[in-house]
């Protein structure tokens, strides 16, 4: 991740993303779509396609917010948008990366409880925090790395060697984590792990995590991986449970190519999921390559996205914290 200011072109296009399955959200949403609309008359909003009965009521009432509100699903392109709006926690932040797989716009996230790592805006203050960000412009972002994961397929064809010249069968932008797992299968996974095209080691266990920086702090925290600043452009790779106590969590840097395989030597085949998302399998001679992808997510940070990271580092995880000793 790399801390830059940058000056927004004039905001005309504001998608609005929050969690479709809390209708709680429901008038948080109308009052940001609302109040947008009749603050800034060429704004634009696009609201999610599950909230439009919601909505009918209040475009009969008023002409004019009839060409104004829109909706959008999870299937269409949306290159025209200047501004996404999270309302939510980081799971509405990873699933709005999700969303836009090639160039994300500009990312504002707000929490409307608990603080998160990605949600470092309170919805309390949404007024002024996208007053400022419409009528000066001006931001600060942080430029956080996302990973390519590309799947090629063997074809279960011990002989065959993989083209990783031709097009993969699926690849996806990943801003937390790609995580293999051997699924409901009683024994190891057999892994093989190389950088650069030259094998570094294999791996047997319960499976493996590809991180980024900003990942640091979610699933691969929890398997014994680092905390690492998303200021560092970093790969983390952490096993699940490996059979030799040696396995330790690596830290690669961020612009090498790494590539996962399942052997034809394992005893099973595999399962890959990527932000928790798309969850397919992995046959036997089947590889993933890994790479920084071309593109970043944007996301419009605070003042000081250091003393961010740490707060949320004690706020969250309560990290280092401890219970005072009586004194002596």
């Amino acid at each position: 991740m790399a801390e830059r200011g940058i000056q927004l072109d004039i905001i005309r296009h504001i998608m609005i993303v929050t969690k479709p399955s809390d209708h709680r959200l429901i008038d948080s949403t109308r009052e940001v779509a609302i109040w947008l609309i009749e603050s800034y008359h060429q704004i634009h909003v696009y609201i999610d396609h599950n909230f439009k009965n919601d909505y009918e009521s209040v475009i009969s009432e008023h002409e004019n917010y009839k060409n104004r509100i829109h909706f959008w699903s999870t299937n269409e392109t949306r290159e025209n948008i200047d501004l996404i709006v999270t309302l939510g926690g980081d799971g509405t932040v990873l699933f709005s990366s999700w969303m836009f797989q090639r160039d994300v716009p500009p990312l504002l996230s707000f929490h409307l409880g608990s603080l998160g790592f990605l949600t470092l805006f309170d919805f309390d203050d949404h007024r002024r925090v996208l007053r400022n960000v419409i009528e000066e412009g001006g931001v600060r972002i942080n430029v956080r790395m996302r990973l390519n994961c590309s799947i090629y397929r063997n074809n279960k064809k011990e002989t065959d060697n993989i083209d990783f010249n031709s097009e993969p069968s699926e690849s996806f932008q990943v801003l937390n984590e790609l995580y293999i797992d051997r699924g409901d299968a009683g024994n190891m996974l057999e892994m093989i792990l190389c950088m650069d095209g030259c094998q570094i080691t294999s791996i047997w266990a319960d499976g493996l995590i590809m991180a980024t920086s900003t990942g640091s702090t979610a699933y691969s925290l929890s398997a014994g991986g680092s905390l690492v600043h998303p200021d560092q452009n970093s790969i983390l790779i952490t096993p699940i449970a490996p059979h030799t106590l040696t396995a330790r969590p690596m830290i690669i840097p961020g612009f090498k190519k790494i590539s996962i395989s399942v052997p034809f030597t394992s005893r099973i085949s595999g399962w890959v999921s990527f932000d928790g998302r798309n969850r397919t399998s992995l046959a036997l001679g089947d590889t993933i390559v890994v790479t920084a992808s071309t593109y970043p997510l944007l996301s419009i940070c605070r003042k000081d996205p250091y003393e961010d990271w740490f707060r949320g580092l004690s706020q969250i995880l309560n990290w280092n914290h401890r219970i005072p000793q009586r004194p002596t």
